[in-house]
């Protein structure tokens, strides 16, 4: 026993092979990122989470599997060490599937996650771990789910617990992902001694094929992350299509607020302004009425200013209502006065200049209802002083 750790100290499988972890794709997998940059809500993670809940209630399938490939009786003591830990040891209510389900339930109100409607494509991630697994030979195995899943379980958990802090969920309501940043790594050391135990000491001569393990891992997950994100992404407007897929009201009338507003600045709720000494001087004011899609706006413009050059997913139809001025899109320049109408498409760069002798005030109307639905399209994000942004 002390022989085997002592040469896995020496030449430790995960260390080997960490540029080769570090160097792949899924460290740029947008739901890795739109964590690590605040974009997901609570109930975004809760989705995430209790999707993730079929992999973990399952986990020690995996591991059994890996058990059932390996004929050293030190390392099948190893892992049913981690399976009893999995299991919660003598108690029960901690084993780390019922810590699971009681983060889902505490922290996004998800009464029983047993029965969470688990998508197809979440159980087709685990069906193929669990597949590779029991039917790969002993290296592949313990590489795949030593370096290329338990080794990589801190740092993808902490995309998960940073995000959660950050929109102030307390930590200690995300015990299943502090013990498991805590406590992987060492389990990852087993499986790694595993590996290197199959290949007689000699990773050399199986350098593709603990890669190729690695890698595979690794894509899995990261094309699995892939489809929860995009899932994340269709929600909102999946609700916006099955409202006009029902072809019928959605509300009732009596139960909205917002039906009217009068457009002023002191009606609106105050949205952005900027100033600066290139002339740029502006402010946009929003109105909270009752429309999903279209998003009207107030952008007044003082004597001689402009409002900066911007581009954004949605379009808009401006309409003067006091004032004249220059709207220029792109290489466009559209004169307009009181009653004019004037229109910006998606994605062109655009601004307007107040060329008059009054305040220029233009009711600009936009389907940011609706972009906003799709990824990074916030207010703050085509914005030059995103912290000017007041709603």
């Amino acid at each position: 026993m002390n022989k085997q750790n002592t040469q896995h100290s020496q030449q430790r499988i995960g260390t080997r092979f960490a540029s080769f972890v570090e160097k792949h794709p899924i460290w740029q997998n947008p739901l890795l990122q739109g964590c690590a940059n605040n974009e997901l809500e609570i109930d975004d993670y809760g989705f995430v989470i209790s999707q993730h809940f079929y992999y973990s209630r399952g986990f020690t399938r995996l591991l059994s599997a890996l058990m059932m490939q390996c004929d050293n009786d030190f390392y099948r003591v190893e892992l049913s060490h981690n399976l009893w830990e999995e299991a919660g040891e003598e108690e029960q209510e901690n084993c780390h599937s019922n810590l699971l389900r009681r983060m889902i339930t505490e922290t996004f109100g998800l009464e029983n996650p047993d029965q969470t409607q688990f998508r197809d494509y979440t159980v087709q991630y685990f069906n193929e771990c669990l597949n590779y697994l029991k039917n790969c030979d002993l290296v592949r195995a313990a590489a795949f789910l030593g370096w290329g899943t338990e080794g990589v379980v801190p740092r993808i958990y902490s995309y998960l617990f940073n995000g959660l802090v950050a929109k102030g969920v307390p930590e200690d309501e995300l015990l299943y992902l502090s013990l498991h940043m805590e406590c992987d790594d060492e389990h990852s050391e087993v499986i790694e001694a595993i590996a290197l135990d199959a290949c007689g000491g000699d990773t050399e001569s199986h350098w593709l094929a603990i890669e190729e393990a690695i890698d595979h891992s690794l894509t899995l997950r990261d094309r699995y992350f892939k489809k929860l994100y995009e899932e994340l992404q269709s929600q909102p407007l999946n609700t916006l299509v099955g409202q006009v897929m029902k072809a019928q009201p959605y509300a009732d009338l009596t139960q909205l607020s917002g039906l009217y507003t009068h457009v002023d600045s002191q009606s609106g709720v105050p949205l952005y302004k900027n100033s600066n000494d290139q002339r740029v001087s502006f402010e946009v004011t929003r109105f909270n009425v009752a429309s999903e899609v279209i998003d009207p706006r107030l952008l007044e413009i003082p004597v001689g200013k402009r409002n900066e050059k911007h581009r954004h997913a949605h379009e808009s139809i401006f309409y003067v209502l006091s004032g004249e001025g220059v709207v220029h899109v792109g290489d466009k320049e559209i004169t307009v006065k009181p009653g004019d109408l004037a229109y910006v498409p998606r994605w062109y760069d655009h601004y307007t200049a107040n060329t008059g002798n009054a305040l220029l005030k233009i009711l600009a109307l936009t389907d940011y209802g609706l972009t906003r639905c799709f990824a990074n399209n916030t207010e703050r994000s085509y914005r030059q002083q995103p912290s000017n942004v007041a709603v």
